[in-house]
């Protein structure tokens, strides 16, 4: 009896440092999102991507844009703006999902929510991040978004995207941070930037996006008598750091579907089902690109690149069967390889360029990436 006793009371013991299953809130995917082993979009690794309807349990909220989340037997991050979690839980991690909600829209709700746990000290959130004011609408700014574009945290590629916003989509243009980077308010009243060039927009004070003044090259220190010659070429896109974090951020997202996607002849079912052209359609399009379906019509877009010009996030172009017939393509990793849904792989691949086959089946190269 007394070592039953004992036992019964080590099990009490145990559950009571357990957190309770009722504390986890249930939640569901929106949009793809990528699970990852830390509450950063620069740190850790990337365990898998969730789709569209995927099924979890929100078991903490890291802070105002991270949820810790349970997939089947798997417990990560995903960013909260992909998440919709049940209005009706109660539990504890419900109520601190709505207050995380609350911060990002913008309004000062957080006030109350903080006041029982401090109730002598203002919450710092307020402090940090005050509600923007836009007193009347002649001070207000407006805009559209013209292709889908990863709406940031902060005005840097790399940063937590709270979601993509689509083609059409109107905003509040606030400020423009630099010439790459805009503020907004979304239609959820979110604050965040967008890069300059997915978007048309109002200033507050009527200055527009067609306003931009166009930088245009300075005469010649060397020879000021004779007038510089103009430019013939644009300069290469790798020389924008905003387009290499994009290019890595599209390469860690394709290396992320490793195990995930299969090889499916003219498939196009994200991201289990793909062939190579829809699998850098679909990688791409997590970063707002949008790329058409087939390798017929992708080996026209963006720019030409020489072969000994790719850079890191060109496509690549190689025939299969017919010489110069294009029937595949993938993405230049920037070291020598091809990451690519590959057929006789079964799947998501990395393949040394500098292989016979890849020499002798090579075509030409095309920028997205500008």
């Amino acid at each position: 009896m007394k070592r039953k006793l004992l036992g019964l009371l080590a099990v009490s013991t145990l559950a009571m440092t357990l957190p309770a299953i009722a504390e986890a809130a249930p939640g569901k995917v929106d949009r793809p999102v990528n699970l990852r082993s830390a509450p950063s979009a620069s740190e850790g690794s990337v365990y898998r991507t969730l789709q569209p309807g995927t099924k979890l349990e929100v078991l903490d909220v890291s802070n105002t844009y991270w949820l810790k989340v349970k997939v089947a037997d798997k417990t990560g991050y995903v960013s909260s703006s992909y998440v919709t979690v049940a209005k009706e839980s109660t539990s504890s991690v419900g109520k601190k999902v709505a207050s995380s909600s609350t911060v990002k829209s913008g309004t000062s709700a957080n006030a109350s929510s903080s006041s029982s746990v401090k109730p002598t000290t203002p919450p710092a959130i307020a402090t940090v991040k005050p509600t923007p004011v836009a007193s009347t609408s002649a001070l207000t700014g407006s805009g559209v978004v013209t292709k889908n574009v990863n709406f940031r945290a902060e005005p840097i590629t790399g940063s937590d995207v709270y979601r993509v916003l689509s083609a059409g989509e109107a905003f509040v243009a606030v400020e423009l941070t630099n010439s790459a980077w805009l503020k907004i308010t979304d239609s959820n009243g979110v604050s965040g930037y967008v890069s300059t060039g997915f978007v048309s927009y109002t200033l507050p004070g009527g200055s527009s996006s067609t306003d931009l003044p166009v930088v245009t090259p300075q005469p010649s220190a060397v020879a000021p008598s004779t007038p510089s010659p103009a430019p013939t070429t644009q300069a290469p896109a790798s020389g924008n750091p905003i387009s290499s974090a994009i290019a890595d951020q599209v390469i860690e997202d394709a290396l992320a579907l490793q195990g995930i996607t299969h090889y499916g002849f003219g498939k196009n079912d994200a991201p289990v089902l793909l062939d190579c052209s829809s699998f850098t359609r679909y990688v791409f399009g997590l970063q707002g690109i949008s790329l058409p379906f087939g390798t017929a019509y992708q080996k026209d877009i963006g720019i030409a690149v020489e072969k000994d010009q790719w850079q890191k996030g060109d496509l690549l172009f190689f025939w299969d069967s017919v010489p110069g017939l294009i029937g595949h393509v993938g993405i230049y990793d920037g070291k020598g390889n091809l990451v690519h849904n590959s057929a006789s792989k079964d799947g998501v691949a990395i393949s040394p360029l500098n292989l016979k086959y890849w020499q002798d089946h090579y075509v030409s190269a095309r920028r997205v990436l500008q």
